[in-house]
């Protein structure tokens, strides 16, 4: 008998026996679901294979790996992890105790107890895992950066589902590990090699969402000021923040570098970074200086041979900050954007209004843990014809709206949000206005540019809280 529970680490299922009970009901096999089937055939191939080599042939491994992952997907989480330690331990007697060849194993098993909700297994994979690749490789190579980035990936899904007293060490361990990627690939390739690019935006990622936990206060927030884990000494939020900041514009410099050391430079991708320098400056609230990065990088883009049709297509709209992903041209940023959701079902009295919803931004905050922030992994828009979403309307102020900015008598800047009108409330803010409102002042947003400046405009927000969506990662 099978108890399929998260506290279960070492269950032993007997292939032998579940092979046993669904062939017991192969003649039956046309009213089996879909994936009943697919886990059919795998179990009866599996067992073929058996009666051929042996059940400790290596060739095994790679079917035991397979039929793990059909139990994962059925949500049978003990037999796929017994499963994975077969096919893992037929590795390890074949090529010894710390081959390579047994970390893809203990991935899918780290994956298979976030799924499982046993982080506290998963955490002694992850850290299984780090001490096998900085102790036990043997050389690097792009596998092995694969694998540190793939763990990096792993500790930030720990961040939004792991409980809350443990988002600090994952944070920790997420940037940690993305730097050892890092340079590794550095050692690899060199300084200057576009392979590096999303290796340190990962890591301009990651800070912004530190910055994020900062900023909220809390648990979290206090550990990842403290100068030593578990001690009593703190940095301030400011000191944070400027190191967040500081750290940030080094990585996006670092990019910068990488395109000037082409031959020729890359000017479009040039100005790009300069794009997310200046968006990186606005999340900081340094509007100054991304008023002048803001220029530039629009300026540089048309000099690189950008048309004007496509910039102003681009930068007529409001963005949430920051972007997702890097992308060295701005036709692969434009080409990325999603077709905002429908919102069909909305009742709306004015064309204007109408209007709005038909341009909205999208935000759907990562998870209930982790808020105030979207997922690092998603583009999804999601499906608000759940009904499970806010919608606002704004004015979003530029730079007609700081024209005392250079003598500084002003510091407020653009990118604000002003006169919030709730069209469609939430249950989840209905009995706080102030949540909702603090919840949407945090967000950074690029107001629209016309020839590099930013302009004010009104714009609606589809806003979806944690409450209702998954962090899983994809």
């Amino acid at each position: 008998m099978v108890i399929e529970s998260p506290t279960m680490k070492f269950s032993i299922v007997p292939v032998i026996f579940t092979i046993a009970v669904l062939c017991s009901v192969s003649v039956q096999a046309q009213g089996l679901s879909a994936q009943d089937r697919s886990l059919l055939n795998a179990l009866e191939s599996l067992d073929a294979l058996e009666n051929t080599v042996g059940n400790a042939d290596l060739v095994l491994a790679e079917p035991l790996f397979q039929l793990a992952e059909e139990y994962r997907r059925q949500g049978r989480f003990a037999n796929a992890h017994a499963t994975l330690d077969r096919g893992m331990q037929i590795v390890r007697i074949h090529g010894g105790l710390y081959v390579r060849d047994q970390i893809p194993y203990i991935e899918k098993k780290i994956e298979n107890f976030a799924d499982w909700n046993d982080w506290e297994s998963a955490r002694e994979q992850m850290e299984h895992l780090l001490w096998l690749h900085r102790k036990k490789s043997e050389q690097i190579d792009a596998p092995l950066l694969e694998d540190l980035m793939q763990l990096a990936a792993f500790h930030v899904r720990g961040i939004s589902e792991d409980d809350t007293e443990f988002q600090a060490y994952h944070f920790r361990r997420a940037s940690a590990t993305n730097w050892l990627s890092v340079a590794a690939a550095e050692r690899l390739w060199g300084r200057t090699d576009e392979r590096l690019i999303p290796m340190i935006y990962s890591l301009v990622q990651q800070y912004h969402l530190q910055t994020v936990a900062v900023r909220r206060g809390g648990s979290t927030g206090y550990k990842l000021r403290q100068i030593v884990p578990g001690s009593d000494w703190v940095r301030e939020r400011s000191e944070m923040q400027d190191y967040f900041y500081q750290t940030g514009m080094r990585l996006l410099q670092q990019i910068e570098e990488i395109y000037e050391a082409e031959e020729p430079p890359n000017a479009e991708a040039l100005a790009m970074t300069r794009l997310y320098q200046a968006d990186w400056q606005v999340m900081f609230y340094e509007r100054e200086l991304a008023l002048e990065s803001y220029g530039m990088a629009f300026n540089g883009l048309l000099e690189a041979g950008v048309s004007r049709e496509v910039a102003d297509s681009y930068f007529s709209s409001a963005t949430l900050l920051p972007e997702t992903e890097f992308y060295d041209s701005l036709s692969d940023a434009l080409a990325s954007r999603h077709v905002n959701p429908q919102l069909s079902e909305l009742e709306l009295q004015t064309e204007a209004g109408q209007a709005l919803v038909e341009s909205a931004l999208y935000f759907a905050e990562w998870s209930p843990t982790f808020p105030y922030a979207r997922s690092p992994f998603s583009h999804s828009a999601g499906n608000p014809q759940d009904g499970n979403f806010g919608l606002f309307t704004f004015h979003i102020t530029g730079v007609s709206e700081i024209s005392a900015l250079l003598s500084r008598k002003r510091r407020e800047g653009f990118g604000e949000l002003v006169d919030v009108t709730v069209l469609k409330p939430h249950a989840a803010f209905a009995k706080n206005e102030n949540e909702m409102r603090k919840r949407l002042e945090s967000l950074a947003i690029r107001p629209p540019l016309v020839d590099g400046l930013p302009r004010d405009t009104s714009a609606a927000l589809v806003y979806h809280p944690a409450s209702v969506r998954s962090s899983n990662m994809p």
